[in-house]
């Protein structure tokens, strides 16, 4: 039975980077728009969905062999869907740039190891997987790899390795935090032990607590002069510290509380065709991720090799934040007809392609 929490989650997650995205990449808008929260509600959801996956194989009596070869081969191809993506919609010279999809090819592999985990050791790794980023982004001169806002590293193997650990747009140092928190804290916020309501509390206390200090430190680097020089800001690129905190508590909480007051106590009655919606773009989030860049970014880059030569020519100033924005509700009604179809007619998916080739 799936989850209409997790459901919401997801298909909030996707709007949201659709949104961003059209209007980052054809008017340059930044200052308005949801930017820096869909992407962890993705991250950390992928940890939620494998803790579920997980449940079920083990209930049908799967091998931990087998278990952990599907997981590798769908981060393998997760990995390589990244690449892929990399080379047909951002253009070869930007192959190796480690955008969300590597990430979480990265991630599930990396979840096949926190399975085995104890949980103590499990939690220190998210603590310092955050704590250590900013001390890594530090030495290795983060600012160097970025210029006018975007990840250009040389093709060389060492800067290749220090974007995929520390640089890139989706490094594994701290990201890998939120798919790991996502995995370790489902049982409890989806109540799926008899445990799960004291354990739940906890999260909460524990999100909340996360929240609180992300705040404290943005009020004090506004408010101080000290806290100016000495706090980081709430930056997504790099993630900073108080960025991570923040956006861990949220994810938690929003968890949580939507489990609680729609799938667990039924109190929250949402409309039946927003539920709808939610679970199809949930199930085929893979597929509008791709489906969603190759609608506004093929064009731009089309229109730019036509009218000047130069295919990015009109990047961030095709169009202004309106039309823009305008833009991407336009896609998400066309793509909820679209992904209708795909039901209506069975037609295969990415989705399905992951599934046939990794189960």
């Amino acid at each position: 039975m799936r989850s209409r929490s997790i459901d919401l989650l997801r298909a909030y997650a996707i709007c949201v980077m659709i949104i961003v995205h059209f209007l980052e990449n054809l008017s340059g808008t930044r200052e308005w728009s949801p930017d820096g929260f869909g992407a962890p509600i993705f991250a950390f959801l992928t940890g939620v969905s494998y803790r579920l996956w997980l449940r079920g194989k083990e209930k049908r009596g799967t091998t931990s062999d087998q278990i952990s070869k599907e997981t590798i081969r769908r981060g393998l191809f997760l990995f390589g869907l990244g690449f892929l993506f990399n080379f047909f919609i951002w253009l070869p010279d930007d192959l190796f740039t480690w955008d969300v999809l590597t990430f979480l090819g990265s991630a599930m592999i990396l979840l096949n190891i926190a399975r085995v985990m104890p949980t103590p050791a499990l939690l220190l790794t998210i603590a310092l997987s955050v704590l250590l980023s900013p001390v890594m982004q530090r030495i290795v001169h983060y600012e160097d790899y970025w210029v006018s806002g975007y990840f250009e590293p040389d093709n060389t193997l060492s800067e290749l390795l220090t974007g995929f650990l520390v640089t890139g747009y989706f490094p594994i140092f701290p990201w890998i935090a939120l798919p790991l928190t996502g995995f370790l804290a489902a049982p409890s916020l989806l109540c799926l032990h008899h445990t799960a309501p004291q354990s739940r509390r906890i999260w909460l206390i524990a999100g909340t607590g996360l929240i609180t200090l992300s705040a404290l430190m943005t009020s004090l680097r506004w408010g101080t002069q000290w806290g100016q020089q000495w706090l980081p800001a709430w930056t997504m690129f790099p993630a900073t510290l108080c960025y991570m905190t923040g956006v861990v508590g949220m994810v938690i909480l929003l968890l949580g509380g939507l489990h609680h007051w729609i799938d667990d106590r039924k109190v929250v009655q949402l409309p039946l065709g927003l539920l709808t919606r939610a679970e199809r773009f949930s199930r085929y989030s893979l597929t509008i991720y791709l489906l969603h860049h190759a609608a506004h970014v093929w064009p731009l880059w089309i229109y730019g090799l036509w009218k000047t030569g130069e295919p990015s020519q009109y990047w961030g100033q095709a169009l202004s934040s309106w039309p823009s924005f305008l833009l991407s509700l336009a896609f998400l009604i066309c793509c909820d007809w679209i992904l209708k179809k795909l039901e209506q007619y069975r037609i295969p998916t990415v989705e399905n392609l992951m599934r046939w080739l990794c189960e």
